[in-house]
């Protein structure tokens, strides 16, 4: 065999042989090779031959063994027999000499084994004895425990037993109820109470009159509230003026602009000329929305508070009030004061009042940078603070917007209001004064009140200070701190896990066991996320609003709430039982609060101003589970030990359940996972007073908690009918083509013949072809938008005005032209086509450059009709484009029956729903200015445009200046225009605004 071919011998290691048996294997094989050697040599032995005569001249032992003279003697003839024998014995001792040395080996290895066996057993015999030392040492101490708890003067099990479990629920439900944002809530005050206090009731008599119809730009009503405004500053003894502006935002391939009016008027102080206290609220609305809550309540919040301030008192500041106009359009009226208007270089302070919903808290939701000062006057001043710094490190990452984000952007410090209870009212048509929470009126009036006096008494020289924590707290009022005792919060909670951690060694607690519960507290969030999506999902299908709302996706979302509530308590008590089977109350604990502590320490690093909510939580939690930690010493939970975890277990409570509230508000149902989760940890962080609900047995926690759970569901699956409170979407719009005199009812092609808005439309307007829908009204909605159609009958609506206007502002290189609705249009839409040339400017101001446009709308109804500054002269090709009029009063060209619904369904206003959308298609020539309008239109309507002059209707004359300037019976308008690079606005291309 070649040396590459030698077999591997394995090592002594390998094989298993210790040292000790190496050794004691060397000394048997030494002393065998010794044995074997004096065998051959004859050395110690016997001679083999017989014992010499006397007469035998060979000297003992020199026979054969010897190799002496004889050996050749012994070969020679006639050997004697006793030297046969000697030659046998000698061919024999070779096999003895294996078998003793076979029987050597066989004994060596059975030597080992015993070796082996006894040290086996020498190690379970230690590691039995360290067991029960360690037994011995934890029944000392739970003996010595006991015996200390004998000899205290009190008893320490609690005197009420096992109603223990059953009180310490009810005393977390009740620390929640008291911490609702809805507790921070004052009443109403009635309209006969004395003038010198805000009244809901006298503001609730403004909303009647400002909130009866829905007020979008360029709508009647919406200059009826305009004017109702104006007269109602007259007779509070101000002098109002409307600044008219021309206020412009891009989207992706599409912008917007509004002629807005705002309504304005400045209070002089005692000290006039100096820094200005704002406040401001928007007066329009959404499409078909009435707008009581959004925003018609900051409105009368306003008014009411300016009545309330000029009974008796001057400010020291001036006081700048601000009703803008265009906020559901993109913040149009703010943007143009903020760009505009010169009392914005005196502007201070802001107080913007906002609503999301139709009640709940008005909360301080956002501030400026640098917000120290602001925050501690709204401590100082605010007799019902509601604020929470969470939001501000939430909101400023959102791309939502209001009307205090222009002032924030241009440097202004303030604050920023608003209610979000109600939320499936937001932009609906039912957002009406019966569906608005009078106490949330006065909880705004309070604010503004309150902040407008204070801020216009003090020095407004230096307004920034660093950033500050703040939050509300029930009975304490607002609790602010700077940013170093955040580090030093976030700090204490990490030490008291740590010494939570050391505290549950020292009595027996295991390493590995900590890890387990923290993986079953991971486990059970995802498990409560898991449900809470389940349940969403389960319910969605039967709430026929789903989809139709803003401000959530069910019109009562609080019974599913409170259902997942209950099903994450039950969870809670569920995992934290089965834990205890073979964990410990210390080991739980630990394991479980390393979630909220390690949430916190990251809070702490990265989101500062939201910490306090996981900070506070976290380090009550680590103080009751010490106390928790005790019950390892065999210590049962007397009533001192029970009190103090439940009062460890109330700053969980009150951080959180209002935290609960607003993060449901904010967010929906339809992010039920991230709500449940939430939920979950804030059980997490009350898992040592959840300790308690073991008793009397583990069980009635867990099964009573999510009977109640089950019951709630029921209750919100009751609500999912459609009824006169909570009605069914439906859509239908009307859609007429100049160019080819075909018409079509629309509807919602997303929903079958069983939604009851589609059957209702269905009845109205006859079957609906949803194959063929979609593409054959894309073009009339600015979003593209298709519907389900049904044929129509076309109305006599008249063409839009179109004249190309003359005058000395206008270039040699530019076509300008005025566009005038005859039906009275609130917003037209102008659709270019593949190469057509793009207006430049609106009203003559520059749009924002942006490549690729395809349509441009307008909102309200400027003097002198919407102008469009296009490029070219005479000579230049041929300006064609699409006008799209979208009229939100249909019924006055249809009938007005056509869009009368039970009282169980309302319009969609995500569809689009109740407008009439009219297409007329333009060309221009401008060599000769003749404007022609595409398919059979009227001829006497052709004619009516000559070439380079206005139409008929065109009220501006040749020459006038292209600045459309709107004259105001209050005092001369502030012109102007603004553009900004973003649209925020739901329904449309843009992104959403709030």
């Amino acid at each position: 065999m070649g040396k590459d071919k030698l077999p591997r011998i394995p090592s002594f290691a390998e094989l298993g042989i210790s040292e000790d048996e190496i050794e004691e294997l060397e000394r048997e094989i030494a002393d065998e090779v010794a044995a074997r050697k004096r065998r051959e040599t004859g050395e110690g032995a016997p001679a083999e031959g017989p014992p010499p005569g006397p007469g035998s001249s060979s000297p003992p032992g020199s026979g054969r063994a010897s190799g002496g003279p004889d050996r050749a003697s012994d070969t020679a003839p006639g050997r004697t027999p006793e030297v046969g024998r000697a030659e046998g014995e000698q061919k024999a001792r070779p096999a003895e000499r294996k078998r003793r040395a076979a029987q050597a080996r066989s004994e060596a290895r059975k030597k080992r084994l015993e070796a082996r066996k006894a040290r086996k057993s020498e190690r379970q015999r230690k590691a039995q004895a360290a067991r029960e030392a360690r037994r011995a040492m934890r029944a000392d101490r739970a003996l010595a425990a006991g015996q200390a708890a004998q000899s205290e003067p009190h008893p320490a099990p609690a005197p009420w037993g096992g109603l223990r479990g059953p009180l310490t629920l009810v005393v977390l439900l009740l620390t929640a109820w008291l911490s609702s944002s809805y507790r921070a809530m004052p009443a109403p005050v009635p309209a006969t109470a004395p003038d010198s206090l805000f009244s809901s009731g006298r503001a609730m008599a403004h909303l009647v009159r400002i909130a009866s119809e829905a007020r979008p730009p360029g709508s009647p009503a919406h200059a009826r509230v305009r004017e109702y405004l104006v007269d109602e500053l007259r007779r509070l003894g101000h002098e109002p003026e409307v600044q008219t502006s021309t206020s412009v935002v891009s989207g992706s391939g599409s912008a917007r602009a509004a002629t807005v009016r705002n309504v304005l008027a400045r209070i002089p102080g005692s000290e006039p000329g100096g820094r200005a206290v704002l406040v401001t609220a928007h007066y329009d609305s959404r499409e078909i929305a009435l707008g009581a809550g959004d925003d018609g309540s900051g409105v009368v919040a306003i008014l009411e508070s300016l009545r309330v301030l000029g009974v008796r008192e001057q400010l020291r500041n001036d006081l700048i009030v601000l009703i803008t106009d265009g906020e559901e359009l993109g913040l149009l009226g703010a943007r143009a004061f903020v760009d505009e208007h010169p009392w914005m270089d005196d502007v201070a302070v802001v107080v913007s009042i906002e609503m999301r919903g139709g009640g709940g808290a008005s909360i301080m939701f956002e501030t400026g940078e640098n917000n120290g000062w602001v925050v501690e006057q709204l401590r100082l001043a605010d007799p019902y603070p509601s604020a929470n710094s969470v939001s501000y490190e939430i909101y400023r990452r959102m791309p939502n917007d209001t009307d205090f984000t222009p002032f924030r952007e241009a440097g202004r410090q303030g604050l920023n209001f608003a209610a979000l209870g109600r939320p499936h009212v937001y932009h609906q048509v039912y957002d009406s004064p019966g569906n608005l929470s009078e106490a949330t009126v006065q909880h705004h009036g309070e604010h503004a009140l309150a902040m407008l006096r204070h801020f216009g008494n003090v020095d407004l020289t230096a307004v920034d200070a660093p950033n500050v924590s703040y939050i509300s707290v029930p009975y304490l009022g607002l609790v602010t701190y700077g940013t170093v005792w955040i580090w030093v919060l976030g700090i204490v909670a990490v030490l008291l896990w740590v010494a939570l951690f050391v505290a549950g060694r020292r009595f027996g607690a295991r390493t590995g066991a900590v890890l387990i519960a923290l993986l079953a507290s991971l486990a059970y969030l995802a498990m409560s996320g898991a449900l809470a999506r389940y349940l969403f999902e389960w319910r969605s299908g039967a709430h026929p609003e789903l989809g139709a709302l803003h401000g959530g996706a069910f019109h009562v979302e609080g019974w599913y709430v409170l259902a997942i509530v209950c099903a994450a308590l039950s969870l809670a008590a569920l995992v934290a039982g089965v834990l205890r089977v073979w964990l410990t109350a210390a080991e739980v604990a630990t394991g479980a609060l390393i979630v909220p502590v390690g949430l916190a320490a990251a809070a702490t690093a990265m989101f500062p101003m939201a910490a306090m909510n996981l900070q506070w939580p976290s380090i009550a939690a680590c103080i009751g589970g010490l106390a928790v930690v005790g019950l390892a010493r065999g210590r049962p939970m007397g009533l001192l030990r029970w009190v103090f975890v439940l009062l460890a277990a109330i700053p969980v409570v009150v951080v959180f359940t209002p935290l609960t509230e607003a993060v449901w508000m904010a967010m929906g149902l339809e992010l039920a996972v991230w709500l449940a989760v939430l939920i979950g940890i804030a059980f997490i962080a009350l898992l040592p007073a959840l300790e308690v609900l073991r008793e009397p047995n583990g069980w009635w926690a867990p099964v009573g908690v999510l009977m109640a759970g089950g019951a709630f569901l029921a209750v919100g699956m009751s609500t999912a009918t459609p009824s006169a409170d909570r009605p069914a979407p439906s859509t239908l719009v009307y859609a007429l083509d100049h160019e080819t005199g075909s018409a079509w009812w629309g509807t919602d092609p997303s929903r079958d013949g069983s939604d009851p808005g589609v059957a209702w439309a269905t009845v109205v307007a006859g079957p609906f072809d949803a194959a063929s829908a979609a593409d054959s009204l894309r073009g009339f909605a600015p979003s593209g938008r298709g519907y389900a159609v049904a044929q129509a009958e076309a109305v006599d609506a008249p063409l839009p005005s179109v004249s190309v206007v003359a005058d000395s502002a206008s270039a040699a290189d530019v076509l300008r032209l005025s566009v005038t609705s005859a039906i009275g249009a609130e917003m037209m839409l102008f659709r270019f086509d593949g190469d057509a040339p793009r207006p430049t400017a609106v009203n003559g101001r520059e749009l924002p450059a942006g490549a690729g446009w395809t349509s441009v709308e307008h909102w309200g109804a400027p003097e002198g009709g919407v102008l469009l500054d296009f490029p070219g002269g005479p000579g230049d090709d041929l300006v064609g484009f699409t006008i799209v009029e979208h009229h939100l009063r249909p019924g006055e060209l249809v009938g007005a029956d056509r869009f009368r619904r039970p009282s169980e369904l309302a319009p969609n206003i995500r569809t689009l729903s109740d407008r009439a959308m009219i297409r007329t298609r333009v060309t221009v020539d401008p060599a000769t200015g003749e404007v022609r309008f595409s398919g059979p239109a009227d001829p006497a309507e052709q004619a009516a445009t000559e070439p380079g002059t206005a139409t008929d209707t065109d009220p501006t004359p040749a020459g006038d200046s292209a600045d459309v300037v709107e004259a105001d019976t209050a005092q001369a308008d502030t012109t102007g225009a603004s553009a900004r690079d973003t649209i925020p606005h739901p329904g449309t291309p843009m992104p959403a605004r709030k």
